[in-house]
């Protein structure tokens, strides 16, 4: 019986907000809509990429506006690089035997793929994005079957969102982390975390159980 770690990719581990909202902004221009700030587009990315484009376009266009925020995307992540002490910190708890998930709202295959192209895949037992399940992150869907085949004495839950804290929630031995956001900000009223990290490094030391 271990830990498990549910970790968060996207401006958790490695910075992607920047090509994230230059590839929404480029899909709202070819639908005529306004685009967004970044405290607008941080706002509305607490949901999956999947919902937040059929929630823009409709379920019928959806397909379509998909296509093109990927290709889109695929220009804007050639340059991404992993966070500060995201290394560091997935080593820590390789070696500590955790067991470590990727559970990402990203596409499950560029999700690997970035991970790949990032060169840390190996610190994780599973990689688990959008599309791999019927249901995206923080349903309890797509958590059973981040975690299917283990049984964890502890599942933590570490991330930037608000997703990430549901996620967490969905057990009853869930622990939900926080870092780099404001964990006073208005979407965090309803759901709070169980701890707030000011950085991955800190983990260390926060998660001592």
């Amino acid at each position: 019986m271990k830990t498990l770690i549910l970790w968060d990719w996207d401006n958790t581990l490695v910075d992607t907000f920047e090509a994230i909202l230059a590839a929404q902004n480029d899909l709202r221009q070819y639908y005529a809509l306004p685009l967004w700030t970044k405290e607008e587009a941080k706002m509305a990315m607490n949901t999956s990429g999947r919902n937040l484009i059929k929630d823009l376009v409709g379920e019928e266009n959806a397909s379509a506006a998909r296509r093109y925020f990927l290709e889109s995307y695929k220009k804007y992540a050639l340059e991404i690089k992993l966070k500060s002490g995201a290394q560091e910190i997935l080593d820590f708890f390789k070696k500590k035997r955790y067991i470590n998930i990727l559970a990402s709202n990203k596409n499950g295959k560029i999700l690997r793929n970035e991970a790949n192209a990032l060169k840390v895949s190996h610190y994780f037992d599973r990689i688990i994005g959008a599309q791999d399940t019927s249901n995206d992150k923080p349903s309890k869907t797509f958590s059973d079957s981040a975690i299917q085949g283990y049984q964890p004495k502890k599942i933590i839950s570490i991330g930037d969102g608000k997703s990430d804290i549901q996620m967490a929630h969905n057990y009853q031995n869930g622990v939900a982390v926080l870092v780099w956001s404001n964990p006073l900000n208005a979407e965090f009223k309803q759901n709070k975390p169980d701890f707030v990290s000011p950085d991955l490094l800190s983990l260390k030391k926060i998660l001592t159980f």
